[in-house]
């Protein structure tokens, strides 16, 4: 077997693709680490196997400490004396630990001084597995950002791994019990399933991000704990093309003061063969069920659809009804598409459509277009809401490469990252200080774009609704039968209401 060999068949050893093979009794892998607190817990009275667990986890701590760059070569460790406290070790076990890493070379005993961070560090490569929606290529220029955290990092190389929105969660799920990912993108939606099936223990409990908006940490936790740290956030917005808008003798800025305002807009700014005046998909789970929100269902926010579903199915058939009006409204709304997954940017980046309803993150699809556009908050119903997307970055709870998945996680949404971020794409970052940041532009970046802060006490998750995502679906079900006009509206209400009874 050769060293190699040795090394990839080595069970113990700190990160798959390391140069360096510490050994079954020379080193911990961090999996074997992660043991260390429930271990701890377990007893009063610690065992021979404690002591081991906490001497193994010391190793890996400052073993990742060193990977990761918070020590650098020359920089001196604490005390021995501090180190059996913060270890919970005795003073020969703390130096039996240290000896572990001056034979790895990663650290030199200077006597009468102290312990010191090698100035020539052994080949310590770690690989990361990245695990992210597919999209987050386009809309976090996610290649520009690992270009700039390999240069800070250069013993860490992240390899991307892009996944498919369809069934995202599971994927993700079974990656990480398998420990095939080391850090994940995760919406809120897919952080609710990880949540609502019990399967947070699959994501390691990670710092709050205090530069980041307080919502969006509060979003990603349960229980007191963060799972998640944000990344981007958007509301939902109109876009409109503003030449279209002037020519039609519309006043810019554009705001309608409601959805029926906004429908007699459309209507003007139709033209027939060349475009229809507004437009989005209707049957994204992001779009849709705006209308129920603004239908005041989430004005209780402690009531429960099965407690009161005729009043729930009501509210929700009330803002289905909006939505299907809306469809079919007479020269504002392409109808034949409304079923169709026809994208909403493409269309009007063909000036095909004048106003649309999207995101921040897909304005990103805009970027190379030379149409002269802007954002507005949405329109006003009962009740001012907009739908909230967040997206997050976890760490594995099974990843061998802990210290290293979460200095990536840190560095993806420090200011500087998030800065990076702010200036080359549309999307918002989740750091409050990069994303309301002023100056010079990289590029075009509609007038409107800082409006986003003024919609924050608006923005709504999809769980606000107080309806579980599953009758969710359900109800998506019967509410396309609906606005295809293949059952009435009492009809509509009626299996709705049985939905949120749980029949």
């Amino acid at each position: 077997m050769t060293d190699r060999d040795r090394h990839e068949a080595c069970p113990s050893c700190f990160a798959r693709t390391s140069s360096l093979c510490l050994g079954v009794e020379s080193t911990s892998s961090f999996n074997r680490a992660a043991a260390v607190a429930k271990e701890v817990r377990m007893s009063d009275q610690p065992s021979r196997k404690t002591f081991r667990a906490r001497l193994d986890h010391m190793t890996a701590t400052l073993r990742g400490d060193i990977v990761t760059g918070k020590l650098r070569p020359g920089d001196f460790l604490p005390s021995e004396r501090d180190m059996t406290k913060q270890f919970r070790l005795s003073n020969k076990l703390v130096r039996a630990a240290l000896e572990r890493l001056v034979e790895e070379g990663l650290i030199e005993k200077i006597p009468r001084v102290g312990n010191r961070i090698a100035d020539r560090l052994p080949d310590l490569a770690v690989t990361l597995k990245f695990g992210y929606h597919a999209s987050l290529a386009r809309d976090a220029e996610l290649a520009r950002l690992l270009d700039d955290f390999h240069l800070a990092h250069p013993s860490i190389r992240v390899q991307p791994i892009p996944i498919a929105f369809d069934h995202y969660a599971e994927t993700v799920d079974s990656y990480i019990e398998n420990g095939l990912l080391d850090v994940v993108s995760m919406n809120y939606n897919n952080f609710y399933e990880f949540r609502a099936r019990g399967r947070l223990d699959l994501l390691q409990p990670l710092a709050a991000d205090e530069g980041a908006y307080p919502f969006l940490n509060d979003a990603f936790t349960f229980e007191g704990k963060q799972y998640v740290r944000p990344f981007v956030f958007s509301p939902l917005v109109l876009c409109y093309n503003i030449d279209h808008l002037e020519e039609a003798g519309l006043p810019v800025p554009y705001r309608p003061d409601g959805w029926r305002t906004l429908l007699g807009d459309a209507s003007r700014l139709t033209v027939e063969n060349e475009r229809f005046g507004f437009y989005f998909f209707l049957h994204s789970k992001n779009r849709w069920p705006v209308f129920v929100l603004q239908s005041g269902l989430g004005e209780d926010a402690a009531a429960s659809a099965s407690d009161d579903p005729e009043r729930f199915a009501a509210r929700i058939t009330e803002g289905l009804n909006l939505c299907r009006e809306i469809i079919y409204a007479p020269n504002a709304f392409p109808t034949f598409l409304s079923g169709s997954d026809a994208d909403a940017e493409e269309l009007f980046a063909q000036r095909k459509v004048s106003i649309i309803m999207t995101s921040y993150l897909s304005l990103n699809a805009l970027r190379e277009s030379d149409i002269r556009y802007d954002v507005v908050p949405l329109p006003v119903w009962r009740e001012d809401a907009t739908i909230l997307m967040a997206i997050g970055l976890a760490v594995g709870a099974r990843s061998e490469a802990k210290a290293a998945a979460t200095a990536f996680v840190e560095f993806m949404t420090s200011e500087r990252a998030q800065q990076a971020l702010r200036s080359h794409t549309l999307s918002i970052p989740a750091h409050a200080r990069a994303a309301e940041r002023e100056g010079a532009e990289t590029m075009y970046r509609p007038p409107g774009y800082r409006r986003f802060k003024e919609m924050i006490p608006s923005m709504r998750l999809f769980t606000d609704m107080n309806v579980s995502p599953d009758k969710m679906n359900a109800i998506m079900n019967e509410a396309k039968l609906y606005w295809a006009k293949l059952q009435s509206e009492t009809g509509m209400r009626r299996k709705i209401a049985d939905l949120l009874r749980g029949g």
